[in-house]
């Protein structure tokens, strides 16, 4: 088979274009330091670090959400321990209210002292973040949560939904609590039930140590503790209208137990005082502290009222541990997610360096063997080029000419 000089010419321009389309190449590799200068250079790789990419990009996402997270969860921990100092703060003030030798004037010091930790309360509630966004609002980020009605009732206008950050693939994290949890739903009394005094009482019993005894038979009944004489006492259920105990001994201090709960009475009450037992209801950290400023500041001038007022304070009491130890559950949660968030960051991390060190092996060019071959290709293009010049003036009429 002949072989034309048209052959000869076309196979060596292919020849020498293939080489110069490698010199090209190799160049682009070593002034980019990436290997991978178009997906042709290695289909498979290319493929492999278009996941890779994605896998790193998504990693980044998680952790701007994390450090967002984060940022929340930190300013609902400041405000809800400045928070708690505030109720600890009220509940020394109650503990000295409790002192009998205080004069009216002394109690209305203290009611005073009530009343500015419950505006510095308020004001921690109203917290706002960097972006202006309320923090205890729910998702309802740009509504105040909290307000004073015309009748000095604070009410709670932000929603009970939780924000939610995903952290992970397949994994998210809660960065909010609302204030309705946190500042309106506290139960009073002991959590169970309240005791309370009969306002018309003309004798000085209170009631002391309430306490569930059996949490499988407490009802949500209310009962009255009323006493027909001095010494006796009946127990009824005012919800049915059964009498569950009668002309029961009354012993100073001595547990009165019934459906799963009890309490003594101390003090003396006398015929036709009544004692009120109804289960505990939720009310505000706000309605708490308002009851605690009036009562400090309530007028005491007999042992009757005096009894009123020690009844009161001890309801004062519960209220506030109960506050407290709704806040210290808060803000243990809030810590608890912190705590996963941070461990989260730091898989993402490491996940990330991974597969940042994954994509480099596939991407990055390998400098000394891409300059080699830079090298080797550039000398076989000149080889081929001179081959090329030298080939072309070969000619019969250059022998004939001869």
């Amino acid at each position: 088979m002949r072989i034309t000089n048209g052959e000869i010419f076309g196979g060596s321009m292919a020849a020498m274009s293939n080489l110069q389309q490698a010199i090209n190449s190799n160049q682009a590799q070593v002034s980019s330091g990436n290997r991978l200068t178009s997906a042709s250079v290695d289909p498979v790789a290319a493929a492999q670090s278009i996941t890779l990419s994605d896998q790193i990009g998504a990693l980044a996402q998680y952790t701007t959400n994390s450090n967002a997270a984060m940022l929340t969860l930190q300013d609902q921990q400041t405000a809800l321990t400045s928070v708690q100092s505030s109720m600890e703060k009220v509940r020394e003030t109650v503990l000295q209210a409790q002192n009998p030798s205080l004069s009216l004037a002394d109690r209305k010091n203290l009611a005073a002292l009530v009343g500015q930790q419950l505006g510095q309360i308020l004001s921690q509630a109203n917290t706002q973040n960097a972006s202006n966004e309320y923090i205890f609002s729910g998702t309802a980020v740009q509504t105040k949560p909290f307000s004073t009605d015309a009748t000095g009732n604070v009410v709670y206008n932000g929603n009970q939904n939780a924000q939610n950050m995903v952290i992970a693939e397949n994994r998210t994290v809660g960065v909010n609590v609302t204030g309705s949890d946190v500042f309106m739903a506290v139960p009073n009394g002991n959590g169970t039930f309240l005791a309370t005094a009969g306002a018309a009482n003309a004798g000085t019993g209170q009631p002391v140590n309430e306490a569930v005894t059996n949490a499988a038979g407490v009802s949500t009944d209310s009962f009255s503790i009323q006493f027909s004489a001095a010494s006796t006492y009946n127990v009824i259920d005012t919800t049915t209208g059964t009498t569950i105990a009668i002309a029961q001994p009354y012993t100073d201090g001595a547990p009165i137990s019934f459906n799963g709960i009890s309490l003594g009475i101390t003090g003396a009450p006398v015929a036709g005082d009544t004692f009120q037992i109804s289960p505990s209801q939720n009310q505000s950290v706000f309605t708490t502290l308002s009851n605690v400023q009036q009562d400090i500041a309530a007028v005491s001038n007999s042992p009757q009222s005096a009894a009123q007022f020690s009844a009161q304070l001890a309801n004062d009491l519960n209220a506030i541990d109960n506050a407290m130890s709704g806040l210290t559950s808060t803000l243990t949660t809030i810590g608890a997610r912190q705590n996963a968030i941070q461990s989260q960051l730091t898989t993402n991390s490491q996940l990330s360096t991974q597969l940042q060190t994954m994509l480099s092996n596939l991407q990055d060019t390998n400098t000394v063997q891409a300059v080699s071959q830079l090298a080797q290709e550039t000398q076989a293009l000149q080889a081929a080029q001179q081959t090329f010049v030298s080939v072309q003036g070969l000619s019969l009429f250059n022998y004939i000419k001869g």
